[in-house]
């Protein structure tokens, strides 16, 4: 039996790559969400007692961006859970 290693980095490589890659649309969609938001002096998301992280307003092209985002998020989860379960295959 020979096992060709090369293979298995390859693979391992192409996963880790995919995950980062998945992880870092996910979060631009999430940035995105948040563009627009009110923001204090330190930095926090709220100042007031009554004023909440959304109480501003993202702008529409922010938000069908991060809709993109998380649609190219579910698509790669998608077609992962599909290329796993070898039942959809035949």
């Amino acid at each position: 039996m020979d096992i060709d290693l090369s293979s298995i980095g390859i693979v391992a490589g192409v996963g880790f790559v995919a995950a980062v890659g998945v992880v870092l649309v996910y979060t631009l969609g999430l940035r995105l969400l948040g563009t627009g938001q009110p923001v204090d002096v330190a930095g926090e998301r709220t100042e007031y007692r009554d004023e909440t992280p959304r109480s501003g307003h993202t702008p529409p092209a922010a938000t069908a961006g991060a809709v993109l985002c998380f649609a190219v998020c579910a698509a790669a989860v998608l077609t992962g859970i599909w290329l796993t379960i070898p039942q959809f295959h035949q």
